[in-house]
């Protein structure tokens, strides 16, 4: 009896992992059937931070491999799985046709549980539309959503999907991402932060007509993507090491996310572990949570007010929603509950 697990494989660690990276993406371009050759290494790169989605797969992996016997396969492997009635396949509905979970839903071959995991929202339907084929073929979903996104899903063009889906809040592991922000700059000299890409569902347009309006303060971002207007791009690409965080917090004092269809983004809960008080669109997945401040994808006068008033906010406050973050990530935005929830499906069906 064995578990199939198919997610995102993280890269290899050392000073060669890029140049092996890189060679295996050439090789696969001329031998698309070509396995990721590290997968099977992932115990070996414990200690070292791995970002999502990667992050996933390296803690759920490890989370099933130590109660049942269990393989791992790159989302985008080009390999046709072969499985007995006895096995379990999870895993990501990645859209190639030719892929191990596209061939495994759609084989007639029968087994104990046929499940898929992936990050749900339906702000821009078309993200997730090419899943539902999949969807309509699994036994379980295992949606990765905040409470957002599962309470308005019976409003979307996915509402047929909810009786299948087991919600998943995202995690971080905890002693990764240490609270690093104890003080905070005066007023009127406080700065706000983004981490993220700029892809359609991060609603970069929105943050950016909010900066605007908030010129005489500090405002930077870390991600990859076309410039933003109105925020100083800090970095593409950087390793969140705590002495980089240790100083980034020191010069800016909000994290701010306007997502428009965003499942649950980690940078959120990063932020909130590091200390810096969160606003946010409900659209990022997060909401119902005192301690965020919600902010709007539509009015933006709206978060310019509100972004004014932590601006202005007295220390203690701020203090408070630092502290109540910090502790709300230890407490539940763990890892062993992320796979529990995974565990307690799985298993019923062993």
């Amino acid at each position: 009896m064995m578990i199939h697990f198919v997610y995102s494989v993280p890269p290899p660690a050392g000073r060669l992992s890029l140049k092996l990276n890189r060679l295996y993406r050439w090789l696969r371009r001329r031998a698309p059937y070509l396995p990721v050759p590290w997968r099977n290494g992932l115990s070996r790169w414990g200690g070292r931070i791995i970002p999502a989605p990667a992050s996933i797969t390296q803690h759920l992996y490890t989370f099933l491999a130590e109660r049942q016997p269990t393989r791992l396969y790159d989302l985008d492997e080009r390999l046709r799985l072969v499985f007995s009635e006895d096995d379990i396949i999870l895993g990501h509905p990645w859209p190639h046709p030719a892929t191990i979970m596209q061939q495994a839903m759609r084989s007639p071959q029968k087994c104990r549980l046929k499940a898929l995991i992936f990050p749900i929202h339906h702000g821009i339907p078309s993200i997730n539309a090419s899943a539902a084929p999949l969807v309509e073929r699994a036994d379980v979903v295992f949606g990765i959503m905040g409470p957002y996104w599962y309470d308005t899903l019976e409003k979307s063009a996915f509402a047929l999907w909810k009786p299948k889906i087991i919600r998943l809040d995202m995690a971080v592991d905890a002693r990764q991402y240490p609270r690093v922000k104890r003080e905070f700059n005066p007023p009127g000299q406080r700065g706000y932060l983004y981490i993220g890409s700029n892809r359609p569902e991060k609603g970069c347009d929105v943050l950016s007509r909010t900066m605007a309006g908030l010129p005489e303060f500090k405002r930077g971002w870390i991600g990859f993507g076309r410039e933003i207007p109105h925020l100083r791009h800090i970095s593409s690409a950087v390793e969140l090491t705590r002495d980089f965080i240790a100083r980034l917090c020191q010069q800016y004092d909000f994290f701010i996310n306007t997502s428009v269809s965003d499942a649950n983004p980690t940078t959120i809960l990063e932020a909130m572990a590091w200390g810096l008080p969160v606003a946010c669109t409900p659209q990022s997945g997060y909401y119902d949570m005192p301690e965020l401040v919600m902010l709007s994808t539509t009015d933006i006068e709206h978060n310019i007010h509100a972004l004014k008033a932590l601006q202005y906010a007295p220390e203690s406050e701020l203090e408070r929603i630092s502290q109540a973050n910090a502790e709300r990530v230890h407490s539940y935005y763990t890892w062993d509950r992320f796979c529990k929830t995974v565990w307690d499906t799985v298993s019923l069906y062993l």
